[in-house]
């Protein structure tokens, strides 16, 4: 994975980073804590949260080295999304599913809160349409993010990072991705946390049409303390750490 680069702005470039290809898998025992985000898709080439849940894992890896973080990306497609999740949780059993994607209407980290059993009419990178105008027949209308939000939003607010809650994530791939990563965790691994974080789709602050309050370096350093608030719990020291 090729290294950050600052840039005379303040945020961080990459040199280089290949996507989807190259999935980070830290080696080393322990519980597993998996984090995704997406390919391009219709109006963004180059997806911001398939690049953050890469050097995350990697920078994760070595400030938790007692867990395994795996990286991947996942297709925005309604069909193949669901199939690769699933294929990547029944592959690593994770204590912890963390997923990312973009959002025009972040400006910081927006923490989601729930998810919903129901699509939109918006094509995927394929030009295709939801099969349905639900994602699970006869499922639930709703389900809650377990990754603890509110103590995500405390932790990033008093390091100075803009943060909110919200109980929207949209009808499209990242609710879907949300959706099925719950329900796989309340059918299969009921201790399983799993939540989603939307940050700004272009992490260039100043860049004209762009709402984004955050670069690339606070990307990484919030995500950090995203990271650190959801494995506490799975740290060997945790009631003497946090």
């Amino acid at each position: 994975m090729a290294s950050p680069k600052a840039s005379g702005s303040g945020t961080t470039r990459f040199r280089s980073l290949s996507l989807s290809t190259a999935p980070f898998n830290a080696s080393g025992g322990g519980s597993v804590v998996l984090l995704t985000g997406f390919g391009r898709f219709p109006g963004v080439a180059r997806n911001a949260s398939a690049d953050l849940a890469s050097e995350l894992a990697h920078r994760a890896s070595l400030r938790h080295s007692h867990l395994r973080f795996v990286a991947d990306v996942l297709p925005v497609d309604w069909r193949e999304a669901p199939v690769r999740l699933t294929e990547l949780l029944n592959r690593h059993r994770p204590a912890v599913a963390l997923h990312f994607g973009v959002s025009a209407r972040a400006t910081g980290f927006v923490i989601e809160t729930h998810a919903y059993n129901v699509t939109k009419d918006i094509p995927d990178e394929c030009g295709l349409l939801a099969a349905r105008d639900n994602l699970i027949a006869g499922d639930r209308p709703r389900r809650s993010a377990t990754i603890p939000v509110r103590g995500i939003v405390r932790a990033l607010h008093a390091a100075g990072y803009p943060a909110e809650l919200s109980s929207d994530p949209g009808r499209y791939l990242c609710n879907a991705v949300l959706f099925h990563s719950l329900r796989y965790a309340s059918r299969v691994v009921p201790r399983m946390r799993s939540g989603f974080i939307h940050i700004p789709a272009t992490l260039e602050p100043g860049t004209p049409g762009e709402p984004s309050l955050i670069g690339w370096t606070h990307a990484f350093e919030g995500g950090l303390r995203v990271m650190d608030v959801c494995v506490a719990p799975l740290h060997p020291r945790a009631a003497t750490l946090f």
